[in-house]
């Protein structure tokens, strides 16, 4: 049908008349409501009701119009039966009915999108204001001035501003300020709201902490108090001391005020994570975080400088003070860390948990690795999904006291998301420290599933070692050539300690022959290298021919190593087993000597596993054991190749002695 014909037929029908009578009548009816609305009582809001209302009764009332004054006048052509007789009461829509209900359908459609956004515009928006949860929301008020001297309201001002701004530049959390409080208090009534400030905040701007204050003369001095309420928990979350300065300056007061203020929050928004007793200087928090990007980028001598200006500027702060002992202590430079150590203990102010934090660093430093291990716990208990502290549980729980059989669940309280691995420094070594655990469980098939993915990505050496240790100890020897090849072609820098640590993992599962394979590899690929070769390399050709049972010309470049370095515990050791299997004993003796001389307070059983290697290699099996013992007494950890990956004590691995030894920190 024709539009046209359409609008004719309406009209001779009645439509448009009846249509124009709604509407006009729906406008007059909104009029007069919002006149009479406040007059009579009623909220402002009947209006957007009445408008809603009119609205949905529209399509209503055009559908009736066809059904009780078109409908019966319309002509209609029957349904006919099989027969072709008409069914009673069955009739073929027409042209006319048809679209009818298609602009019924149009009109509905626009008037549920005129209804939703009436509703988001008046009732969603509002309700949504009154009744939203709380977020970061900070209220900061007036600070009431209570010196009785009005010349001073600037200073109350000044205060709000100072915080108000700090909040803000920092993006803290979003401020209402007194000033957006008097401007919602003169736009929104007093019929509709309380008329009290704090209730005003409370009810309708939903902060989720109030910054309060008053300021004061005493003797002469300006003081500043001020306090932070939680409004969820409806208590004083701080009351901070109170500062005070010359009445002529201030700013002073302000600034020193503010700095705490910022502190508590930032500190605050770290939930169970912060360390700290006291809010910091905000000036030192700011140190503080430069310094851990710095750390970030490597840029250790800015690091150490910007640690050192956070506790210059706030002495209190304990953090810095913390992160200094950690870079000394996993530097190595034990005598320094033991120093820092030292004076952070003799504080008289650190809490519980701090305390417990001091108690862990000196069980590390003092090599008791079962104390270490009760002090860690208790700091995981308390923040178990923190990153660092869940990743050093799972160290201290493998490397230190040996319990494989307690990191999954550790493992599991974070998820490990695919891409996480570049944008997190720690988190190869919680894949490194999962497979090492489960291949000690001999669960190859798991490690091999987590690391398979690693075989052909350059770096993350620690976890190819993985990989490969999975393999080799699952029998599956090509899958392991296969990614020593790789490594090869990937890794050109790493290739050769890959191939000395795959050559000690095929001595350890008795395949001599791909051992000596590898190590062959190693030892033509350096001999090539000639005088250009490291020290470095130098280290892994003795090893590689002392594994290879070349002990007169292990003997000749391990004397020339040590001839640059004599501090090198492990190569000692070696050349005192060399010189043994070369019939060299008064030598050999020498070399012991001069390795028990090394034993020192921070050398951390280094000395002793090195003897029992010693020992082990000229079966003296009661000083092997003796030696395991006292070099975990000494602090020595369970690490990627020690003890029952050390090819030295492949004989004792099975011993009851030897299962002693890995249960070492178990006994009680």
């Amino acid at each position: 049908m024709k539009f046209k014909k359409f609008i004719k037929e309406c009209r001779e029908n009645g439509v448009l008349k009846n249509l124009s009578i709604y509407i006009v009548s729906s406008w007059v009816l909104l009029q007069v409501v919002a006149l009479l609305a406040e007059t009579l009582g009623f909220p402002s809001s009947i209006v957007a009701y009445l408008l809603l209302g009119l609205l949905i009764g529209f399509p209503v009332y055009i559908y009736s119009v066809w059904k009780f004054q078109l409908a019966a006048d319309i002509e209609r052509t029957p349904i006919l039966d099989e027969a072709g007789k008409p069914i009673p009461g069955k009739f073929a829509k027409s042209p006319f009915q048809k679209v009818y209900f298609s602009f019924l359908l149009i009109i509905s459609i626009t008037v549920v999108g005129i209804t939703l956004v009436i509703l988001k515009r008046n009732f969603v928006t509002e309700n949504q204001l009154l009744n939203s949860q709380t977020g970061d929301k900070i209220a900061v008020l007036k600070f009431d001035n209570n010196t009785g001297d009005k010349k001073y309201d600037l200073a109350g001002k000044m205060a709000v501003d100072w915080i108000v701004h700090g909040i803000t530049q920092n993006k803290i959390g979003q401020v209402i300020s007194p000033e957006i409080i008097d401007d919602y208090s003169q736009i929104l009534k007093a019929s509709v709201f309380p008329t009290g400030e704090d209730n005003f905040v409370m009810d309708y701007l939903k902060p989720s902490k109030i910054i309060e204050g008053e300021f004061f003369l005493n003797r002469n001095r300006l003081l500043f108090q001020c306090s932070i309420r939680d409004e969820i928990m409806d208590k004083t979350l701080i009351s901070f001391k109170p500062v005070e300065c010359d009445p002529n300056a201030p700013l002073e007061c302000i600034k020193a005020l503010r700095e705490r203020i910022l502190g508590y929050l930032v500190i605050k928004n770290k939930g169970i994570n912060n360390l700290e007793a006291t809010p910091p200087s905000f000036e030192a928090y700011q140190y503080l975080t430069k310094a851990k990007n710095q750390a970030n980028n490597n840029n250790y001598e800015e690091y150490l400088r910007l640690l050192d200006m956070a506790t210059s500027v706030d002495s209190t702060f304990f953090e810095p003070k913390l992160y200094k002992f950690m870079y000394y202590y996993n530097t190595g430079q034990y005598k320094v860390a033991d120093s820092l150590l030292k004076k952070l203990n003799v504080k008289s102010d650190v809490d519980a948990r701090q305390q417990n934090i001091l108690n862990l660093y000196s069980a590390l430093l003092e090599g008791d690795f079962k104390l270490a291990y009760k002090y860690q716990q208790n700091e995981y208990n308390l923040t178990p999904f923190h990153l660092e502290t869940n990743s050093s549980m799972m160290t201290l729980a493998l490397q230190l006291v040996n319990r494989p059989q307690a990191i999954d669940s550790i493992y599991q309280v974070i998820d490990m998301e695919e891409d996480m691995l570049q944008n997190c420094s720690i988190c190869a070594e919680r894949y490194k420290i999962k497979a090492l655990s489960d291949i000690e469980l001999q669960k190859y098939e798991e490690v091999i599933n987590l690391l398979k993915n690693f075989s052909s990505l350059k770096g993350y050496a620690i976890l190819k070692k993985a990989l490969l240790r999975a393999y080799i100890k699952s029998g599956n020897f090509e899958a392991a050539q296969k990614l020593l090849s790789t490594i090869m072609l990937t890794n050109t820098g790493e290739w050769m300690d890959m191939y000395l640590f795959a050559s000690k993992e095929f001595l350890l599962a008795g395949n001599n022959k791909l051992a000596i394979q590898y190590l062959d590899d190693i030892i033509d690929g350096i001999k090539r290298m000639g005088k250009t070769s490291t020290i470095e390399e130098q280290i892994i050709l003795a090893e590689s021919l002392f594994l290879r049972e070349d002990n007169l010309e292990a003997e000749v470049i391990l004397k020339e190593i040590l001839k640059e370095d004599p501090s090198l515990i492990t190569q000692i050791s070696l050349l005192a087993i060399v010189y043994q299997k070369n019939g060299k004993i008064a030598e050999a003796e020498d070399q012991i000597r001069a390795l028990e001389e090394r034993n020192s307070k921070y050398q951390y059983g280094y000395v002793s596993y090195a003897l029992a290697q010693y020992y082990a290699s000229i079966s003296n099996s009661k000083n092997t054991i003796d030696y395991l013992r006292k070099a975990l007494a000494e602090g020595h950890w369970y690490e990627t190749s020690s003890f029952q990956n050390d090819p030295f004590f492949k004989e004792y691995i099975q011993t009851d002695d030897f299962k002693g030894v890995l249960s070492f920190w178990h006994e009680e």
